[in-house]
């Protein structure tokens, strides 16, 4: 996999962040009592353990171990000190609302966050400078022309911070960007010659072999080393999490979607959707009465409003939801696309938008099997016929059964017009080519994070 030494450096920084939280704790003891008793450690030990496990989620649900983070010092900055906050309120609450291990620590639980806030800050420091920056780099080799060669080297310093641009075979007439850095060639005879001298580890081609002279020949060479072949497709998608539209066509579906292997999964995946509706159902009914009351109270018009989706193989179902903007919102046979800032949501309505407890009514359908609660967001029929007519695989998307959230949800802002809709495709289809119970535990962590950035702003 392409992502595979980026995948060692998030390992590298987790387990940096385990040792950190680790090590606090007899610094802490020493600290607070002037010395580590066995007693003592054996006592702060395990709830310590846990804690940082704890602590973990917390930082990857604050987005801590997205490199990407490295190149920004500033929101690098805000992002841990929020992270820091966020996980010193899941300390109190884990040692005073679950108070299961005996101990109640609060100068020794402030001193371990002050010093976890130091070393921690310290290895990320390093971490940053050192690691991200030079280590493990995927050292790419580019064949094809100069305009993807510049559209490459962008993605790679917007999204892909694993990866090294460090030469390219030009096969088409075109200007050069030159960054000091790239090696221009215009011969595949060179690609040997490329590879030995600067470390290549993939090279990424943007068309067939054939179409240039002896690239074939050159490339069909590299089989023999560990160098690694990848079209420009593949790393696009490898590197932005989307699949390009202009890559899609029948024989990619016939190539890389396999629903026979989804059999299981779509099971498995159905038994934890009903396994967590339930007590979501139950716990969350509770607040159904009060959320009722401030959308009555927010303007007049019904607490509930219901519409018709599209759901897996193209059945139509209804979905309810709570009302968030005003009963005018569209004149009849006049559907519209909600706006970021849409002056038709209610103050209300946007607190239930930004917490997405709007959306709750929808375990219902997930009970009933027309949604999930990981896959692509359902959309209106209205809206559908139209991106159906601008995109001929959008149908694709409604291989799996739709979701109250999903991988598009959490990689792409606000989508409010049908050229958003299609780039929110890429997205949709990355995910059902590559859904797993993995895919679909990181959409539900990261939505919880977009919540409480959401909420907090």
């Amino acid at each position: 996999m392409l992502n595979t030494r980026v995948r060692i450096k998030q390992l590298i920084l987790l387990l940096g962040d385990f040792c950190v939280f680790q090590i606090s704790v007899p610094i802490m003891l020493l600290m607070r009592f002037r010395e580590v008793t066995g007693a003592t450690y054996d006592q702060h030990a395990l709830p310590f353990l846990f804690l940082s496990l704890i602590w973990l989620l917390g930082f990857y649900i604050a987005g801590l171990y997205d490199l990407r983070l490295s190149r920004d010092s500033l929101k690098f900055l805000r992002t841990y000190f929020e992270g820091t906050i966020a996980n010193l309120l899941l300390a109190f609450g884990f040692f005073y609302l679950l108070p299961i291990f005996g101990i109640a620590p609060r100068r020794n639980l402030i001193l371990y966050v002050i010093i976890v806030l130091l070393l921690d800050y310290l290895w990320r420091i390093a971490f940053n400078r050192i690691i991200a920056k030079s280590i493990f780099k995927t050292r790419l080799l580019f064949v094809g022309s100069p305009q993807d060669a510049g559209r490459v080297a962008e993605l790679i310093d917007e999204v892909a911070p694993g990866f090294e641009l460090k030469a390219v075979v030009q096969t088409a007439p075109g200007s050069r960007f030159d960054d000091g850095k790239v090696v221009w060639l215009a011969s595949p005879e060179s690609i040997r010659e490329l590879i030995a001298n600067h470390d290549i580890d993939t090279i990424i081609v943007s068309h067939s072999p054939e179409q240039v002279p002896g690239l074939q020949d050159a490339l069909y060479e590299t089989i023999f080393s560990a160098v690694r072949l990848v079209d420009r497709a593949g790393f696009e998608e490898s590197a932005t999490g989307r699949i390009p539209l202009e890559h899609i066509s029948q024989s990619w579906f016939i190539a890389h979607i396999h629903e026979g292997e989804k059999v299981a999964y779509e099971g498995i995946k159905r038994f934890f959707d009903i396994a967590l509706a339930i007590p979501i159902a139950i716990v969350t009914a509770v607040f159904f009465p009060f959320i009722a009351l401030l959308v009555k109270i927010s303007s007049p018009g019904p607490v509930l409003y219901s519409q018709i989706r599209i759901g897996q193989n193209q059945k139509h179902f209804r979905i309810y939801k709570f009302r968030t903007m005003r009963q005018d919102a569209e004149a009849p046979g006049q559907p519209q696309f909600a706006q970021k800032d849409d002056p038709r949501i209610t103050k209300i309505g946007k607190f239930l938008r930004a917490s997405r407890l709007d959306e709750l009514p929808q375990i219902w359908n997930v009970l009933r099997g027309e949604m999930s609660l990981i896959g692509p967001r359902p959309e209106r029929p209205e809206f559908v016929l139209e991106l159906n007519r601008q995109m001929p695989y959008y149908a694709l998307r409604h291989i799996t059964r739709p979701g109250l959230t999903g991988w598009a949800q959490v990689q792409f802002p606000y989508a409010s017009t049908f050229e958003d809709n299609l780039k929110k495709l890429q997205y949709d289809l990355f995910y059902i080519k590559h859904r797993t119970l993995m895919l679909d535990l990181a959409i539900l962590l990261k939505t919880i994070r977009i919540v409480i950035k959401r909420l907090g702003t």
